[in-house]
């Protein structure tokens, strides 16, 4: 694994508080593997022997219920980690797990992890606190995201896409609409309504392609202002 992918790595909840020669131990020899759009990792209810960090691409999480229709638990991107309770605690997966895109993704060992949590208390604690902290922040998020109405929500997703960028952007969407409408709680149908009444603040759709002609503005949308 190069340098670039190792970095990636370590910005998984759980190896943040860890050194790189506590980091290079737990990885071992494992390398990530390359997963098409559509590949299922793991189903609900399979036993995982794995520990999943996404290095490149997106890993969408869902459950399926008793009519068969899928909830979008999560979306994962690089430098996220899933898979962690049923893969050390060695009960069934909680959720399925595919690839919504072409992704890279490095499987650790859970029991090689493990063995080495047993006997290094000081580092399961560390890693431990980190996973909670990532946790609280992620149910915060959505206890927000829950109260915004839908234009609120997808101009926040729109400009976490854009990062740091200013002024004028262009960008194409990292996933299909219909798993960005799921990821922030909403119908497919209202997620068109939602990106329409975006216009108002100079976002204009194009299939896969946004164009963001005033970011700032599309910002103070996302955060209420006004």
């Amino acid at each position: 694994m190069d340098a670039a992918d190792f970095a990636i790595v370590r910005r998984s909840a759980l190896f943040r508080q860890s050194d790189e020669a506590q980091m290079r131990e737990l990885i071992g020899d494992r390398t990530p593997r390359a997963w098409a759009k559509g590949q299922v990792l793991f189903l609900q209810g399979d036993r995982v022997d794995c520990i999943h960090v996404v290095v490149s691409g997106w890993v969408k999480l869902y459950r399926a219920s008793e009519d068969g229709v899928d909830t979008v638990v999560a979306v994962n991107g690089a430098g996220h980690s899933f898979g962690e309770a049923a893969a050390l605690l060695g009960v069934p997966a909680h959720a399925s797990a595919e690839a919504a895109s072409e992704a890279r993704i490095l499987a650790l060992d859970a029991e090689r992890l493990r063995s080495r949590l047993m006997s290094d208390p000081d580092l399961a604690f560390r890693m431990l606190a980190s996973a909670s902290m990532h946790l609280r922040i992620m149910v915060e998020e959505l206890e927000q995201l829950k109260s915004m109405p839908a234009t609120r929500r997808i101009a926040g997703f729109l400009s976490d896409l854009a990062g740091s960028a200013r002024g004028a952007v262009e960008l194409d969407f990292p996933y299909e609409k219909t798993l960005i409408a799921g990821r922030l709680g909403m119908t497919p149908e209202s997620f068109s309504r939602g990106l329409a009444k975006l216009r108002d603040v100079g976002v204009t759709v194009e299939r896969e392609h946004v164009v963001i002609s005033r970011l700032e503005a599309l910002r103070a949308l996302a955060r209420g202002d006004g």
